[in-house]
């Protein structure tokens, strides 16, 4: 199968299983402790409420690859930005340019929505990704990425 073979549309909520059992089957690629349903309620999070960012699927005969954005506000780009949040394509089509395809799919859709730029991350060890991204414009920060879990306090009413 090639990218040429293969449809991207905007995930509609009712197809949000397909694309949870990608984004598991990525999370758990990365060793990043995930179940179905949290993968399940996350997408769904970002379909329900288009201004969070939208969810791209490719498929052929099934669901064989995402792309996962989340939009933000940042002072640095002076705008909108989508984070580019997953890209995925399963193993047995890697190299065939799918995953090239949602790339630029999601500019695309990112440009339409009035976004100024697209940040991503990469993990040291994957240089294939690293060169995809870099082959398409994207340039390396010289930072470091930090993170902390929050815990949620319901908003007073």
């Amino acid at each position: 199968m090639r990218a040429a073979e293969i449809t991207i549309e905007r995930l509609a909520l009712a197809d949000v299983g397909d694309a949870a059992d990608l984004l598991h089957a990525q999370l758990l690629e990365h060793r990043i402790s995930s179940d179905r349903d949290t993968a399940r309620r996350s997408l769904a999070g970002l379909v329900e409420v288009g201004s969070r960012g939208f969810v791209l699927v490719a498929r052929g005969t099934d669901a064989v690859g995402l792309a996962v954005l989340a939009f933000a506000w940042t002072v640095e780009h002076g705008g909108n930005v989508a984070w580019l949040d997953e890209l995925y394509v399963v193993p047995r089509l890697r190299g065939l340019g799918v995953g090239r395809a949602l790339l630029l799919r999601a500019i695309a859709e990112c440009e339409r929505e009035g976004c100024v730029a697209m940040d991503l991350e990469v993990d040291r060890e994957h240089g294939r990704a690293a060169n995809l991204y870099t082959r398409e414009g994207f340039e390396p920060l010289g930072r470091a990425r930090y993170a902390r879990r929050l815990t949620p306090r319901p908003t007073p009413p």
